[in-house]
């Protein structure tokens, strides 16, 4: 049966409706986005990308690359999203950090997800069980879908949020993958070389988009579905004929997360350890979920400005009825989807639409310890949201066809909804311009959460502002710690670094110690406290905090380094060289582990060694004068006095004399006790004499350049 006959679409060429359906993507779509190109980083970012050295590409070749494939945020060793991390290694190569590379990468995914996505649409509604009904008006729902999807607000946390590109990307491999099945499933012959190349593709795409995001693994299952509800047709023969097929699909996103994640995924022990540092239980997760499920259809069905956030207040569910909204919003999901599947036969297409909205949110809704709400979740299972609702609005337009004076309602109406959700997300993507506007507006739309306090708090921090990151993390640690939010303990160690910066140690004591009472191991707290017991010359309690970073991260190069420099102020330089050497192997080219071994090996009187790494120290800060103290030192207890005589005239023309004498006094009162001191005795006459020695250089240049303009 034909919905409504649109006439254009009878009279143009598969070519020409491609084209404009590109072009009408394409046009508005960027002018939408026009004004994301240049927002700032935020908030994952700073861990995923801009702190994730592995990432940083100075070469391209090939093991520099494979290392990006290992690029997780907590440095776990393990593959993490390679595709996605590749190609933020390959925008850091070509742009550093220019936000401008990163946005444009990220719109044109979602541009090509769209285009992607309006083929797949418009192929399915043409496949044999639909033609019929929906074929004469595939192009128009199609197009009118995908549009709506494409400017929808709740996109832009997908799109404009650099480090989400993993999301877009994961949705881009993801519709690939369905759309060259589609086309491979429906050729005629049986089998050729098109047809193995699009299944080929058809492969390549589902990998790319797992490796892009590890919920892309519900793709096989949406596959089959796909094939079961619209071309197979679901009768209980091909569910029977079918059943061997699911199990083996079912298996295949097992098998990918035991290749990715090991098999301590499918520990228990490991499920429930990742709830003990979140404010609900697993238990408690599958219970709010189902809510929070339908908030994201009302926010897809009303995407106003003031309801999108980087963060959501969300209630617990306790029980079933606590809150009451709990169990109605079970039942309400219950009876979509049992609708969905009674009327299958009837409503193939919608109701594979409503199934695949639902499934695509099984992984990141169900008993994995994630975070409760994030709005980018629902760029692949909103992907077929807005086909069912295109639908729907052809049927206005049939039903007031005949009517002359309602004839423009359903067309003016389709205008305003398009008009409005692509200005919600024009308004929308300003707020994600700086960390300030963005964290602002979760304030003002969240203002009891702590999160938004807190990560405000980190800008102003990063901006120097000291007195507006102190008040702000203060505020936080005012409010209640919600579901969906960081701990207090990293509010309280953001607030005791805060404290050391500005030299209030007593202060960020008190800070440390409250992060640790919170979250028992946390080894940054344990180590910053380690080094402000160091700053107060207090090396046997510096000692016993750098012990315990270490029980909970023996990895950790600065606490080793750490602890390898209060084991030399003990004199103890055997243990000292051993810990500073693991520092160094654990984390390759670092400076302060090069410092120490430097001290360490001239106290040893290794003096080659000393000078080799003292001056790999040097390197990376040619003005460090305690360093270049030491090397005085070194360079004159091994005697090499061209080297020595060299190094001074060099330090002399580098660091001006005010400077000097700045730090010679505080040695000299004992000001440093968190640093190794040089032997002023060997020093200070060294420098006295190198001075006096500069000066009458000096001026002998300075006469001779006075005598050549006499003559002149």
């Amino acid at each position: 049966m034909e919905i409504f006959n649109l006439e254009p679409e009878t009279h143009l060429t598969p070519c020409r409706k491609n084209v404009f359906a590109i072009v009408t993507i394409f046009i508005i779509v960027i002018a939408i986005y026009s004004n994301t190109l240049n927002a700032s980083w935020h908030f994952d970012d700073e861990t995923n990308i801009l702190g994730n050295k592995p990432l940083h590409l100075k070469e391209l070749n090939w093991r520099n690359i494979t290392k990006t494939f290992f690029a997780s945020y907590d440095n776990g060793g393990k593959i993490y999203r390679p595709i996605a991390c590749f190609t933020f290694a390959l925008n850091y190569y070509f742009g550093k950090d220019n936000v401008f590379g990163y946005h444009f990468v990220n719109l044109s995914i979602h541009l090509l997800t769209s285009i992607f996505l309006f083929l797949f649409i418009y192929h399915s509604l043409n496949l044999p069980l639909l033609k019929a009904k929906y074929g004469p008006n595939s192009y128009f729902i199609a197009l009118l879908a995908t549009v709506l999807w494409a400017i929808n607000p709740i996109q832009t946390q997908s799109i404009t949020y650099i480090v989400q590109r993993m999301s877009s990307m994961a949705g881009m491999f993801y519709i690939m993958s369905m759309y060259f099945y589609l086309k491979a499933r429906t050729r005629i012959c049986k089998l050729n070389l098109v047809k193995v190349a699009l299944y080929f593709l058809c492969f390549i795409a589902g990998i790319l988009a797992f490796g892009s995001k590890e919920n892309a693994a519900m793709l096989p299952i949406s596959i089959y579905l796909f094939d079961l509800f619209l071309i197979q047709g679901l009768t209980k023969e091909n569910i029977r004929k079918n059943s061997l097929v699911f199990l083996i699909l079912i298996l295949i996103p097992m098998v990918l997360a035991l290749i990715l994640k090991g098999p301590s995924i499918f520990s228990i022990k490991h499920l429930f350890s990742g709830y003990e540092h979140r404010a609900f239980t697993l238990f408690e997760r599958l219970l709010t979920e189902p809510r929070i499920i339908i908030f994201y259809i009302t926010l897809l069905l009303y995407p106003m400005p003031d309801r999108l956030c980087i963060t959501h207040d969300i209630l617990v569910s306790h029980s079933l009825i606590n809150p009451p909204t709990t169990i109605i919003a079970i039942f309400t999901i219950l009876i979509i989807l049992g609708l969905a599947i009674m009327k299958s036969k009837k409503w193939p297409f919608i109701s594979y639409c409503i199934i695949f909205f639902f499934i695509n949110h099984l992984i990141e809704s169900s008993i994995f310890p994630l975070e409760l709400i994030f709005e980018h979740r629902n760029y692949i299972p909103s992907m077929l949201f807005f086909a069912p609702i295109a639908i729907l609005l052809l049927r206005m337009i049939k039903h007031f066809s005949n009517k002359r004076n309602l004839q423009l309602i359903t067309p003016l109406f389709i205008i305003l909804i398009l008009v409005g959700q692509g200005h919600s997300s024009f308004m929308r993507n300003f707020i994600w311009k700086t960390e300030e506007t963005l964290w602002m507006d979760a304030t003002d739309k969240n203002p009891k959460l702590p999160r938004p306090y807190h990560n405000l708090g980190r800008h102003y921090g990063n901006m120097a502002y000291k007195e507006k990151e102190i008040a702000l993390y203060q505020q936080a640690l005012t409010l209640e710690r919600g579901a969906n939010t960081i701990s207090h303990h990293m509010t309280h160690y953001n607030l005791a670094l805060a404290y050391m910066k500005i030299n209030q140690q007593e202060k960020a004591i008190v800070h440390f110690r409250k992060a640790i009472e919170i979250a028992p191991g946390f080894y940054d707290a344990y180590n910053n406290l380690g080094v402000l017991m160091i700053k107060q010359g207090r090396y046997d309690d510096a000692f016993n905090n750098f012990i315990k970073a270490l029980s909970y991260d023996n990895d950790n190069a600065r606490a080793h380094n750490n602890l390898g420099f209060v084991l030399l102020k003990k004199g103890h330089l055997e243990e000292a060289l051993i810990e500073s050497k693991k520092a160094l192997a654990a984390e390759k080219n670092f400076s302060p582990a090069f410092y120490n071994l430097g001290i360490i090996y001239k106290y040893k009187k290794g003096f080659s060694k000393a000078k080799y790494y003292l001056g790999l120290a040097l390197e990376k800060n040619r003005k460090n004068i305690m360093t270049r103290f030491h090397i005085i030192e070194t360079l004159f207890l091994a005697q090499d006095e061209e080297s020595l005589n060299k190094f001074l005239s060099e330090t002399l023309l580098i660091i001006p004399p005010e400077k000097l004498s700045a730090l010679i006094r505080d040695i000299a009162a004992d000001n440093i006790p968190d640093d190794e001191i040089p032997d002023l005795q060997i020093i200070l006459p060294l420098l006295g004499k190198a001075y006096i020695q500069h000066s009458c250089t000096l001026r002998k240049y300075g006469y001779q350049y006075l005598e050549k303009g006499k003559k002149k």
